[in-house]
């Protein structure tokens, strides 16, 4: 082969080279873009999951937050929120035992009124009973802020004279209520009732007292017995 020949053949053999080089460099530069834009869009996928991430951890914060404020009002906990006084509805006594006490004398009289027991009987049986005095607070309902009670204070035996207090409708502040009263033996009196944590006080005084008065209302009472809603 000429000289001339061998010459152009390499210069052909050397564009060709050339031009595969460059694509090659081409393709790896394209294939680098890609990469990174693959990374920018998987940071901005995660970016996007890591927001959603926040709002559902915000949104379960509130809830919790809006869960504690139920839990807190309904505990007793109200930082001045009124309790719904419909959780307080229900007959209520001093004590259980207080309770228990009334009913075996209530028994006990109606025994001796249906002639089955003689009046010495009924005095030797009484003996046994703590025989005092029996106070009674009927919360029969309420409207919001507002709440309807009866009140009955029952003497000892077998006298058993009966102090009342009927249809009070008495409006909370802060879950204490303060009312006027004439109860039936007609004594005339200031009240304050107050909703506590599973109790209820109510505080009676008398400002006039009817003639003839054999009993009345009078006093400071706080129940913590409930039976019935």
């Amino acid at each position: 082969m000429k000289t001339s020949n061998i010459v152009i053949f390499l210069i052909v053999i050397i564009v060709i080279a050339g031009i595969f080089g460059f694509a090659i460099w081409d393709m790896r530069n394209e294939t680098g873009d890609l990469n990174a834009n693959n990374v920018l869009n998987d940071t901005d996928s995660d970016v996007l999951i890591l927001n959603e991430t926040n709002t559902t951890a915000n949104e379960t914060n509130t809830v919790n937050q809006n869960g504690d404020l139920f839990n807190n009002i309904i505990n007793g906990d109200n930082s001045g929120i009124n309790i719904n006084s419909n959780n307080y509805k229900g007959e209520w006594f001093i004590s259980q035992e207080e309770y228990n006490n009334a009913e075996q004398i209530d028994e006990l009289m109606d025994r001796r009124e249906d002639r089955l027991i003689t009046d010495e009987e009924f005095e030797n049986q009484l003996q046994t009973l703590k025989n005092d005095q029996v106070a009674e607070l009927d919360v029969e309902e309420d409207y919001g802020n507002t709440i309807k009670f009866d009140f009955e204070l029952t003497g000892p035996a077998p006298t058993q004279r009966v102090a009342r207090l009927e249809d009070m409708v008495v409006e909370l502040n802060n879950n204490i209520g303060t009312f006027t009263y004439i109860d039936n033996w007609g004594t005339s009196g200031n009240g304050t009732i107050t909703l506590k944590d599973n109790q209820i006080e109510l505080k009676l005084e008398t400002t006039k007292v009817n003639q003839g008065t054999l009993w009345g209302v009078e006093g400071s009472y706080i129940f913590s017995y409930r039976i019935g809603d």
